[in-house]
């Protein structure tokens, strides 16, 4: 007799390999909102980046930017909107309201937050970080006189 067909013990194997290939896979597709949210902040860094960069042409323009912001009178730039911006060293300070105005970020999305180190720290709302070496924010350390600002991403898990 010659039947053409698997046994009842092939399919038990086949399907238990199948098991093992899909509990094995899953976790690679499953935090995709993490990746979607670091991708995220990757941009908000890159905008950081832009900014900074053009804020600080603006300060070489003027001749200002190897002054601190602790210098009377403080340093500033104009911006395009006619408004003044403090800058330290050339480059934005870490004040929520100047990042605000200078980003343009969501605020139903996205929180700003300065830490008591002057770290400021742009984090998707659902989380409330404590510091700078929490998940998931973007933290900008503001200029020093020999160095630019420190932007970084830590991602989200």
């Amino acid at each position: 007799m010659n039947n053409k067909g698997f046994t009842l013990i092939e399919l038990v194997v086949v399907i238990v390999i199948l098991g093992i290939l899909a509990v094995t896979a899953v976790p690679k597709f499953v935090n995709l909102r993490a990746d979607a949210q670091t991708s995220t902040l990757y941009g908000v860094q890159a905008a950081m980046q832009s900014v900074s960069a053009l804020i600080y042409g603006k300060s070489i323009v003027k001749g200002n930017q190897k002054v601190s912001s602790t210098n009377t009178p403080k340093p500033t730039i104009t911006l395009t909107d006619g408004t003044e911006l403090d800058i330290n060293y050339g480059y934005p300070r870490a004040i929520i309201p100047d990042w605000q105005r200078l980003l343009h970020l969501d605020s139903e999305d996205f929180l700003i937050t300065v830490t008591p180190d002057t770290v400021l720290l742009i984090h998707p709302t659902s989380i409330d970080p404590f510091d700078e070496t929490e998940d998931c924010i973007v933290t900008y350390k503001q200029a020093k006189q020999t160095s630019k600002p420190i932007i970084t991403v830590n991602p989200c898990v």
